[in-house]
């Protein structure tokens, strides 16, 4: 599988590019940054390892690829749509920090090609929202809480994913409670309450390598799909249910 891989500068580029280097079932064909990024035309390897890789960054598609990976930055959304737009290859989308049309606009090119949207590419994360929806619907509560945190270098807030769970839950974004700080680890926790017990339910990530393994995983079980929008309860189901 050979990747297109948007946000390649950052630490979730980094990371996917290291876990690629291990991996003989995917290779990194374009690094991709903007077109006035200072890493342009530099070797990413060098970059982010020290060791020239050979891999260089630039700002539109050189070398044939299987599938776009997403894990850029919320801002010139337009022009990246006119990029997947272009090419018309699958696309795994990362992003987080978008607003409700922007999300709308990534999901109906779905309509073209194959489109997996996953703010949070966790497994684990994502049947934990599965396990909160049963107890919301089984249980009843009078007060649900969301705290989540994240390194002091993330932009949105509150996360993508802690959004997604509100709205999964049904219950107002003000009820979700945001940190920034450290320069690494995150969590979310989801607090079910009334006047005599308590519920918890957490999932705690430790690096930012288990988002890159989770992407590596969706794009080779969806690259190869026919075009629809994809999710990561897509996933669960055809594999877990």
């Amino acid at each position: 599988m050979k990747v297109s891989l948007l946000g390649s500068s950052g630490k979730m580029g980094k990371s996917i590019i290291e876990l690629a280097q291990n991996d003989p079932d995917i290779s990194i064909t374009n690094a991709l940054v903007r077109q006035d990024s200072k890493y342009l035309d530099k070797d990413a390897g060098e970059e982010h390892f020290n060791k020239r890789s050979g891999l260089k960054f630039s700002s539109f598609p050189k070398e044939d690829f299987d599938i776009f990976i997403d894990f850029s930055t919320n801002n010139r959304l337009e022009e990246k749509i006119e990029l997947y737009k272009k090419f018309g290859k699958p696309l795994l989308f990362c992003g987080t920090g978008i607003s409700k049309d922007e999300e709308l606009k990534i999901k109906q090119l779905s309509s073209s090609f194959p489109v997996f949207y996953a703010p949070n590419t966790s497994l684990a994360l994502n049947c934990l929202i599965n396990i909160a929806k049963k107890v919301s619907m089984s249980l009843k509560f009078s007060e649900v809480v969301i705290e989540e945190q994240h390194h002091k270098s993330k932009i949105d807030t509150p996360s993508g994913t802690a959004k997604e769970i509100a709205e999964s839950l049904d219950i107002d974004s003000n009820n979700i409670l945001s940190k920034r700080e450290g320069n690494s680890g995150n969590y979310h926790k989801i607090i079910f309450k009334n006047k005599n017990e308590e519920i918890q339910i957490s999932h705690f990530g430790f690096n930012r390598e288990l988002y890159a393994e989770g992407a590596i995983n969706i794009a080779k079980w969806f690259y190869q799909k026919p075009k629809n929008l994809y999710h990561m309860q897509t996933l669960i189901n055809e594999i877990y249910e």
